[in-house]
């Protein structure tokens, strides 16, 4: 899914408290919102200190990753303590693409050429990164896409081959850079690139609170000094980093190379939009950096198509992966380092449930699944690494995980993603249909009872479906006739309408859900005071995709969407509908149709983005030398008060001609009232309608304090079902030796908590032959054969193909219950087939050898026993006994001489 990475922020913390309202229950008393009553965050950046913390009970749990083996490896040595394990967080190096000089400064960008920025694929020594720099939390990572993620495993044949053909290799790299450095006009003097006859000095901007990125950058710009450039290391807090690597115009050339990091919210199931997302002007929230992006034009067309699911088969969809990946890696604006193994630690007496891609809290599942085990309510007090970074607003505000970690408490939305699947789940609706055509029959699967899915010959638009905005008129424009749709949804989300309370006690009304949804269009017309050219690509993928939405019926609530998009999973084809609804946002929670901020609250930013006196982006707030708009805190909350007044003067109604009929005057007074109460008793203008409100912020002491909104519609135990993550637990019986032209069979089992896995919950068995360099020689799928039991078997034909040497069997199991494969890497050795063969007579002769002392063993004994029966026999003479003496030795001589001749054969 689009806009479900977070940039991520780290900042130096400190510690505060806060007062919590106490609210008790009984034992057994399910509340309604979240089990607890608060939860505090509070900024600590050192890791030592958050596990010092941690064990004497100051804080309950930290919401940012360990990344030190060393404190990892105390916290799973504590009794006191425990942890989640996430699998989405990853670190790149982020490169400004301008140039080849920068506008503003002159200075030269090598980078803007991509040969430059592919060249960095060879400098870049991922498994270092990943053992040395990060302590082995780590795995070398070459595309967005995380190895631990579905997508990664459906196409990791063709992955592995661009990560052998991007392997590193310092001597190719130099010998790239010197060439193209040459092409561009620089000169090598004294060992020192120079441009214009000046030093080629390359700002790297360096994240110094977060040490794994403080390492890699160091480590960069080592390696580019050797390569003859001069590095200025701009050691940055993320603070201090946003504003000039995302925020900032690229063009004014403060930085060459970012240390970016990244986390997925959720597991992702399809990663396909994400090319999009990182590599084009449609991605980055509207970010001049990304603005600045100029993929080749074949690039862009196979990123857009696979951003609108624009493929008819599975096939066609993976072969555009394929070539997206390699494109991908020659572009390079972005090169992957690592995906990080990450821990979250939290005290044994919390329980709380982790989203395997995200860890705890960036997410909705956390804060509505954590709870005291041995009682209900509390405060439970979480560290952070940063506190408050960025201005928080209802349409283009914070990207930051720190932030988000506090945002998502607070709103709700159509869905929620399950934290170990990845796939959408119903949070604020109550049934769901949808319909699809028939040439995506047999092509998406639909895992899920509660969606009702139906494939038809054709879908139409009604002739009454919102489809676009005239700005002029201010005019719902109806769906043109003829006008078709791939996907249409059917949400029934009950009698919301008149029951659902906000955080400030307002209760919600129709004009909620249509309230800002002409804002969209307003944005991306030049013509309109809230025009905002970062909009743009959004707006145009917006566009690309949705074909209209109607509400047919108030009491319950029905909403129509129709979309042109498709998806490997039908969950998926919702979710994204939902989310079109709107130009998406940064902040899970605001993209979608579902108002988690009411009218009145969205009517105080309206006003002051069409005043021009904030804006809702920083890119517009840059270029207007004014205020990116916060709801939270800063100069914007005094503005924002002075637009209350002016709407409480006025019984200002947004967007009039539209929502004049949904709205009436006792409406308008009663809510500006309640946001009037609101901001006096609180200090901000944050309010939303999930599980907590935000009860308090301090930005000077990086603190805040959300808490139990007790009107919430949901009881606490809603997801407590959740449980931990049952990914396959794999083991390989792998033969002696592979021999060329000769059949080999790997015995793989598959188990959980010491069982046998389900043969029937596993969705693919796939496995990899990979070579000492990283090359795939062979690939398939397993067979099952038992319970818990599947053979990899490479046929003669295969292993002739194979010559001597050390193999890897890499094996890739993927549960239906669980989103993150279970991997195996397992080494086995070819050897010729004369080596086999003299090994096999070697083992021969040892075995005949054996046999034979054995047999001489076993016929001395039965002589020996002979002889005395024969002695025991006193009528027998003398000659007698030694006739049948030499008979029985010559049958030994006879056996012992037929036993030999065989072996020697």
């Amino acid at each position: 899914m689009k806009g479900r990475k977070i940039a991520l922020a780290l900042l130096a913390m400190f510690v505060v408290s806060a007062i919590v309202p106490s609210i008790s229950f009984a034992q057994d008393e399910v509340p309604y919102g979240p089990w607890v009553d608060a939860i505090s965050f509070q900024s600590e950046s050192d890791q030592a200190k958050v596990f010092d913390m941690l064990e004497n009970n100051e804080v309950q749990m930290h919401v940012s990753d360990i990344n030190d083996p060393d404190i990892f490896a105390d916290i799973r040595a504590s009794p006191n303590l425990d942890y989640a394990m996430s699998f989405g967080l990853f670190f790149d190096l982020t490169f400004n693409p301008v140039g080849p000089t920068f506008p503003v400064t002159g200075k030269f960008n090598p980078f803007y050429n991509p040969k430059m920025r592919e060249a960095m694929n060879y400098i870049v020594d991922r498994n270092f990164i990943a053992e040395e720099l990060l302590g082995g939390l780590a795995k070398p990572k070459f595309l967005h896409i995380p190895s631990a993620f579905p997508d990664y495993g459906r196409l990791a044949d063709k992955f592995k081959l661009l990560e052998a053909q991007y392997s590193p290799d310092f001597e190719r790299a130099k010998s790239i850079i010197f060439h193209e450095m040459a092409e561009m006009g620089a000169v090598l003097e004294e060992g020192i690139w120079h441009y214009n006859d000046e030093p080629v000095t390359l700002k790297i901007l360096i994240r110094i609170d977060s040490p794994p990125r403080t390492r890699i950058g160091d480590h960069v710009a080592n390696m580019l000094e050797e390569l003859g450039f001069v590095t200025e290391r701009m050691y940055r807090t993320s603070a201090e980093a946003s504003p000039i690597w995302i925020w900032g115009n690229p063009e004014d050339g403060e930085f060459h190379i970012y240390t970016g990091g990244w986390i997925s919210t959720i597991v992702d199931r399809d990663e396909a939009g994400d090319f999009a997302f990182q590599y084009t002007p449609r991605g980055g929230w509207g970010s001049p950096l990304w603005q600045a992006y100029t993929p080749d034009p074949l690039f862009q067309e196979v990123a857009y198509r696979l951003d609108d699911a624009d493929w008819a088969t599975y096939e066609e969809r993976q072969e555009l992966m394929a070539k997206a990946a390699e494109m991908a890696l020659q572009d390079s604006v972005k090169v992957w380092l690592v995906d990080q193994t990450t821990p979250f630690p939290y005290r044994k007496e919390i329980a709380v449930a982790g989203d395997l891609a995200s860890g705890l809290f960036s997410n909705k599942i956390s804060s509505r699944t954590i709870r005291y085990k041995d009682q209900v309510g509390g405060l439970v007090k979480a560290s952070d690494r940063e506190v408050l970074v960025d201005p928080w607003n209802p349409i283009v505000g914070t990207n930051w995980a720190y932030d988000a970690h506090i945002i998502l408490p607070t709103v709700d939305e159509e869905i929620i993603y399950n934290p170990y699947t990845g796939l959408p789940m119903p949070n604020v609706f109550e049934s769901a249909t949808m319909e699809l055509l028939k040439d995506k029959e047999g092509k998406v699967v639909n895992s899920s009872p509660w969606l009702e899915l139906t494939f038809v010959d054709e879908i139409e638009v009604p002739a009454d479906a919102w489809f676009d905005w005239d700005t002029d008129s201010k005019q719902v424009v109806f769906a043109p006739p003829g006008t078709t749709a791939r996907a249409k949804v059917v949400l029934n989300y009950g009698d919301v309408i008149g029951n659902v309370k906000y955080h400030d006690g307002s209760v919600m009304t129709l004009a909620d859900w249509l309230a800002v949804w002409p804002l969209d269009f307003e944005r991306a017309d030049p013509d309109s005071p809230f025009y905002d050219e970062a909009s743009l690509p959004e707006f145009s993928n917006f566009k690309s995709i949705f074909r209209g939405m109607r509400i047919t019926s108030e009491t319950p609530l029905v909403l129509e969407i129709y979309v042109d998009y498709s998806s490997l999973d039908a969950e998926y084809i919702l979710a994204e509908a939902v989310e079109q609804t709107h130009v998406q946002q940064p902040t899970d929670g605001l993209d979608c149709f579902y108002p988690s901020i009411p009218w009145h609250v969205q009517v105080i930013g309206l006003m002051a983005e069409e005043k021009g006196l904030l804006a809702y982006t920083a890119d517009k707030a840059d270029a207007n030398e004014i205020e990116w708009m916060n709801y939270i805190g800063g100069p914007s909350v005094a503005v924002l008060e002075s637009m209350l007044a002016e709407a409480e003067d006025a019984g200002y109604i947004p967007f009039a001609d539209l929502l004049s009929d949904y709205i009436d005057a006792d409406e308008v007074s009663a809510r500006y009232a309640n946001l009037r109460s609101w901001y006096q008793e609180r200090g901000h203008f944050w309010v939303a309608i999930g599980p907590y409100y935000l009860d308090s912020v301090d930005f000077t002491g990086h603190s805040a304090l959300i808490s139990a909104f007790r009107d919430y519609r949901f009881k606490a135990d809603r997801w407590d079902w959740l449980s931990a993550p049952p990914i396959p637990e794999s083991a390989v019986d792998a033969p002696d030796n592979v021999v060329p032209g000769l059949e080999a069979t790997f015995d793989l089992a598959l188990s959980i908590a010491g069982q046998p896995y389900s043969n029937e919950r596993i969705d693919f068995v796939k496995y990899l032959v990979l070579d000492s360099a990283g090359n795939v020689v062979t690939s398939g799928e397993a067979v099952d054969e038992a319970e818990g039991q599947w053979a990899i078997t490479l046929s003669d034909t295969e292993t002739a193909k194979i010559t001597p040497g050390t193999y890897t069997l890499t094996t890739i199991a993927l549960s239906k219950d669980v989103a993150i494969p279970g991997t195996l890497e397992t080494p086995f050795a070819v050897i010729p087939a004369l080596s086999y063969l003299q090994a096999l007579l070697a083992q021969k002769e040892a075995q005949l050898t054996a046999e034979i002392a054995q047999l001489e063993t076993t016929l001395t004994e039965d002589i020996s026993t002979l002889q005395g029966e024969l002695q025991a026999l006193g009528a027998v003479g003398a000659l007698q006994t030694i006739t049948y003496a030499s008979i029985g030795v010559a049958i030994v001589a006879i056996v012992i001489a037929i036993y030999a001749a065989v072996a020697k054969k």
